[in-house]
C-alpha cells in the first residue's frame, strides 16, 4: 500500500473531484479529514474530522466515509486516483483547496 501522507494533494484533489461528480457541488474539504498513523500497523491513514457542514448532509457523509475507507484499505490506490484524475481539465484544479 502506498504512503498516503506523501500524496495529500492528490488525495484532496481526488476527493473533491469525486464529490463534485457525484453531487454536482463543490465542498471545501479542508479540515474535514486528517492524516494520522494507525496505532497497530504504523501506516498512515485518513481519519475523518467532519464538521457540521458534512454531518448535516447524511448522504455526503456516508459517501465521503466510504471513499476514505476505500483509500485506507487500499481498495482505491494512488494509481487508480491518478488515472481518474488524468483527464480532468487543468483549469478546474485551481478551484480545489489544498490541505497542505
Amino acid at each position: 500500500m502506498e504512503n498516503l501522507s506523501e500524496n495529500k494533494e492528490l488525495i484532496n484533489n481526488y476527493l473533491n473531484y469525486i464529490i463534485q461528480q457525484q453531487f454536482n457541488t463543490q465542498i471545501d474539504l479542508t479540515d474535514e479529514y486528517t492524516f494520522i498513523e494507525n496505532l497497530v500497523s504504523r501506516k498512515p491513514i485518513i481519519a475523518t474530522t467532519f464538521s457540521d457542514k458534512i454531518l448535516s448532509d447524511p448522504e455526503i457523509k456516508r459517501f465521503l466515509t466510504s471513499l476514505i475507507t476505500e483509500i485506507n484499505t487500499g481498495s482505491c490506490s494512488i494509481q487508480s486516483m491518478k488515472m481518474k484524475l488524468r483527464n480532468y481539465p487543468k483549469e478546474h484544479w485551481n478551484s480545489f483547496r489544498r490541505i497542505i
